[in-house]
């Protein structure tokens, strides 16, 4: 018994370790991309807090914050993307993995500085009606839709700006519901 709590109380100081490290890269990064420690703190603060309301934990939210910062998104709308990325992936039942890939689809999208059919693809894959809700925004059809984008006509500025809003139209709120399931409550308590 003696050995066995020995060896618990081992692994909790190394996960506590490895813990407070991440946080600290985090916190260089972000004081990097930022320009201060005092914005990459207030940044870490209120990324701390959105992740309380999620069923996501913060190793995954860091890395997509830190991909979306490095892809151009500015630090006041990371976390409202952030929001609508959550939503969309709570609601088709995904976690951190699906996060990474939508970050990443979006990013590669505003460094293109238009919308393709390739990071289109990796959104669909997903299960998000992306091509449907970029239309809609527009007002156009989905094959009207992809042949704009086929010839490189919709900036990635206006199409991240309507799939994200088209995101929170159809899944808004999902966060919240995973939160309170089994998963979401321990998610929120390893944070």
């Amino acid at each position: 018994v003696g050995a066995g709590l020995g060896a618990a109380a081992v692994t909790g100081g190394v996960a506590a370790v490895k813990l407070a490290a991440d946080w600290e890269q985090a916190e260089i990064a972000f004081t990097t991309m930022l320009g201060s420690a005092e914005k990459a703190k207030a940044f870490m603060d209120e990324l701390f807090e959105f992740a309380k309301r999620t069923p996501f934990e913060m190793p995954g939210l860091i890395d997509a914050t830190r991909r979306l910062l490095a892809y151009g998104f500015e630090a006041n709308k990371v976390i409202p993307t952030l929001t609508a990325i959550g939503d969309a992936v709570s609601a088709l039942g995904g976690g951190a993995e699906e996060i990474g890939r939508v970050t990443l689809a979006l990013g590669q999208m505003q460094a293109k500085g238009k919308v393709t059919g390739e990071e289109m693809r990796q959104l669909a894959e997903l299960g998000i009606p992306v091509w449907e809700l970029l239309a809609k925004a527009m007002g156009k059809t989905v094959a009207q839709t992809m042949k704009l984008s086929e010839t490189g006509k919709i900036t990635a500025a206006k199409g991240i700006t309507a799939i994200l809003e088209g995101i929170e139209s159809r899944f808004a709120g999902s966060m919240d519901v995973q939160s309170r399931t089994l998963i979401g409550r321990w998610s929120t308590m390893k944070d």
